[in-house]
């Protein structure tokens, strides 16, 4: 029997270029960043570069700058609003868009916007919302990020009717007013709190349980952070430690509200959405001035959900129980690029109820050709049956027998536009 591959139609997400809503705001950062005479000037995209050199080592290496007032000089503040604003509006608006594909985007009317910086956040969930927002409440503890929020705001003619700018150190005074909020965010913002000590993750935990405790019916906690190693691994305990207390559900990007098998794996594991992206020609410059590759937006992401009583256990234990019932069968999250180990067999990782599963097939196996296997990008929920033990605890492979149903696609940041994949290569394959 000939495999067989179906994507649900509501599984596909609807086509959209994440660079036109970005363009939106392109030239406003320019703008604000450059001044009236924004544009074409190679030596103020050099000296930002080097800014942004300095910076990105400073957020994501050495850390030195995390939490700490690089908005407050001139040179940092200006290579965010040509560089990181750009990135970190496309990793918001793309973690917004999956979840508008997987049916559980809100109605977004009011939204909190927690370590907000100059807003990318909010604004991408501006651009999400179908019937505009009537507010945004920006919570910042530096005065210049959240100044030139407001700029920004001012600049562009769809800014929302009601702009709120709160300027708090949440480490000192954690405090969080209002609500209910529709979408409540923190964009590269939790890793920045309390980043050091034994207790950071309680003290972030205890910040964003306050949080939902703000949440509307039916609204959503958005933490997205960056991908490194370094930032990830603290993302996925705060994910843990905000379930394990009940009365919330992992509404995206994972396939349940299980704890992360990642997370318990330990090591240097990480977890992260890929969306391949084409940046607009400055964000470009700038990456190649700080000698950075920019070829994809990526982002480790949560998105938590108010529960029903006993919801969240209960999607856990039936999709537990559905595995254990149809032996050798599969359902999980592609959560790896393809790898190709040096006997031409191609493997994905998967995070699955029971764990880390791998599933894979001979590059040129006919079964693997038809079914879509090879086709298959990170992010991608799948489910598949009649599959082959193969050996070590949780391997899987495809099988001349096997059905492989794509149940939902991960949405694609670039339209028709976006870089093609680049050919497979070979890759360590545990």
């Amino acid at each position: 029997m000939n495999a067989s591959i179906r994507a649900r139609a509501a599984a596909e997400a609807p086509a959209f270029d994440v660079g036109d809503r970005l363009q939106a705001h392109v030239a406003a950062l320019e703008k604000l960043a450059f001044g009236a005479s924004a544009g074409g000037r190679p030596p103020a995209v050099a000296a930002a570069g080097a800014a942004l050199k300095s910076l990105q080592r400073g957020l994501t290496g050495d850390r030195r700058l995390a939490g700490e007032g690089y908005f407050s000089k001139a040179d940092y503040l200006k290579a965010y609003l040509l560089y990181y604003w750009p990135v970190s509006f496309v990793q918001a608006t793309m973690a917004l868009e999956e979840l508008r594909s997987r049916g559980e985007l809100p109605r977004i009317r009011a939204i909190l916007d927690i370590g907000a910086g100059p807003g990318p956040a909010s604004f991408a969930a501006m651009g999400a919302a179908a019937d505009g927002v009537a507010s945004a409440t920006l919570v910042d503890w530096n005065a210049e990020a959240l100044e030139a929020a407001a700029r920004l705001a001012a600049i562009e003619a769809h800014a929302p009717n009601a702009l709120t700018l709160v300027k708090r150190n949440l480490e000192s005074d954690p405090r969080l007013e209002g609500g209910p909020y529709d979408l409540i965010v923190a964009c590269h913002s939790a890793n920045e709190f309390w980043k050091e000590g034994a207790d950071s993750l309680e003290r972030r935990a205890s910040l964003f349980r306050q949080a939902c405790g703000l949440l509307a019916e039916g609204g959503v906690l958005l933490v997205i952070e960056p991908s490194a190693t370094v930032t990830c691994r603290p993302a996925l305990a705060l994910r843990d430690r905000l379930l394990a207390e009940g009365g919330l559900r992992c509404a995206g990007p994972c396939p349940g509200s299980f704890p992360c098998p990642i997370a318990a794996a330990g090591g240097e594991r990480s977890c992260h959405s890929t969306w391949p992206w084409t940046p607009p020609p400055m964000v470009a410059d700038l990456a190649r001035a700080a000698g950075l590759d920019r070829d994809s937006a990526k982002a480790t992401w949560f998105a938590l959900k108010k529960a029903s009583a006993g919801e969240a256990a209960g999607r856990t234990a039936a999709s537990g129980a559905a595995e254990e019932a149809a032996s050798p069968t599969l359902a999980g999250r592609v959560v790896s690029e393809p790898m190709l180990n040096k006997a031409g067999r191609v493997r994905y990782i998967l995070c699955t109820p029971n764990g880390l599963a791998t599933l894979s097939a001979k590059r040129d196996d006919p079964t693997a050709q038809e079914s879509g296997f090879l086709a298959l990008r990170r992010g991608d929920c799948l489910r598949a049956s009649g599959l082959e033990r193969r050996e070590g605890e949780n391997n899987f492979g495809i099988a001349p027998g096997t059905k492989l149903e794509l149940t939902f696609r991960a949405p694609d940041a670039g339209g028709g536009d976006a870089p093609q994949p680049k050919p497979l290569a070979s890759r360590k394959a545990p």
